[in-house]
């Protein structure tokens, strides 16, 4: 059992110190408290005394409805607190002067930065993390938007993959808390060989949060079967476009959380990014790898020089972040369909479900012999 006895009756001010206290069962006593902000920033609190009782001193650096949860052992108490923006006070006459209060070290930091970073290319951020317990999940995120990762903290440590989409200087975070927290700019150079649009071009969504992450196995190739296939000489704003009207046919139509691909490959050569690469697709049943797609119907109709490019540069950049070898020669795989069967590691659909996708028998159209040979040579 645990419950509150006392907390504020009305709003709080950002910044403005309060207390909550409350009492807890017996067997509880000397466990520490854990505080979790907005289902999501999560910090030790205090250590509940002998008798069973507690109390939390906290403050918000956010103005807000702020939900707090306040948790020991297996129970919990949840509580919703108004946060308001301080509004100006006069100043008092002869105020008194207030006591220094010494700098709170801080308890998150980067550590070991790679010395250049492109976009598009797989690197690792680490740190350190002060009084945090192993399984500890702390918030990396860009911008102040862009969640990034959740990595858990290890003998005091942290560190995620990452793969940075667009280049230019990006603020970085590692979050603990809502009054812990660590910053680094990061200056991001331009990938000279891959380009692709971001999801930020055409959506302000981001892929849900929710979705199972992925450590990918493979690269499936599709073709998008959407009428009528786009030009070469389409225009970037149609495509971004045709991006958004993909997203309504599989979120809308098939009832799915995202684009089930995890990249669209348009007839211009321009690679879109659709679904994130950490989560899970919905393109081939089995969804252990990266979805990429050809835009258009290639039943009979071939994919264009532009499309074949870019699906080698983007194929090749897949194979390299991942570590996958040898790309064409065949490997025993499970399927959705088939059983255990050897396919290459860049595969088409139809290798793993009954399905004419990618396009006519054998992937000819979408050319994808073609692929897996010229990504194994580049690998070379």
């Amino acid at each position: 059992m645990i419950k509150v006895t006392q907390a504020p009756q009305g709003p709080v001010q950002v910044r403005q110190r309060f207390s909550i206290s409350g009492v807890a069962s017996p067997n509880y006593a000397n466990q520490t408290l854990t505080l979790t902000v907005d289902g999501q920033y999560r910090t030790a609190g205090p250590i509940v005394a002998a008798d069973g009782s507690w109390k939390v001193d906290f403050l918000f650096q956010q103005a807000g409805s702020r939900r707090l949860r306040i948790a020991v052992g297996t129970e919990g108490v949840d509580l919703t607190i108004q946060v308001v923006t301080q509004a100006p006070q006069p100043a008092p006459p002869q105020p008194p002067k207030p006591t220094p209060q010494p700098p709170r070290s801080p308890r998150l930091r980067f550590t070991n930065l790679p010395a250049r970073i492109r976009a598009e290319e797989n690197i690792v951020l680490s740190g350190e993390a002060d009084d945090y317990a192993d399984g500890d999940q702390l918030v990396l995120r860009a911008d102040q938007k862009y969640e990034l990762a959740r990595p858990r903290v290890q003998a005091g440590k942290w560190q995620a993959p990452v793969v940075f989409r667009q280049a230019g200087r990006r603020l970085i975070e590692i979050i603990g808390s809502e009054q812990d927290r660590a910053q680094v700019t990061l200056d991001v150079q331009p990938n000279d060989v891959l380009k692709i649009v971001p999801r930020s071009a055409w959506t302000s969504q981001a892929t849900p949060a929710d979705l199972p992450n992925l450590q990918p196995k493979r690269i499936t190739l599709h073709h998008t079967f959407i009428s009528p296939t786009p030009a070469v000489s389409a225009s970037q704003a149609q495509e971004l476009e045709r991006m958004r009207s993909i997203w309504r046919s599989h979120v809308q139509g098939n009832g799915w959380s995202d684009i089930g691909y995890h990249y669209i490959i348009m007839p211009s050569g321009r690679i879109y990014e659709a679904r994130s690469e950490r989560r899970r697709g919905a393109h081939d049943v089995v969804n252990d790898g990266i979805g990429v797609a050809f835009d258009g119907v290639y039943s009979s109709q071939t994919i264009s020089a532009q499309q074949f490019q870019s699906a080698v540069t983007l194929c090749t950049t897949l194979c390299q972040r991942y570590g996958f070898k040898d790309p064409a020669t065949p490997v025993p795989t499970p399927t959705a369909e088939f059983g255990t069967r050897n396919i290459p590691l860049i595969c088409g659909h139809r290798d793993r479900v009954s399905t004419e996708c990618p396009g006519s028998p054998g992937g000819r159209t979408v050319r994808l012999e073609e692929i897996r040979q010229t990504v194994k040579q580049r690998l070379r």
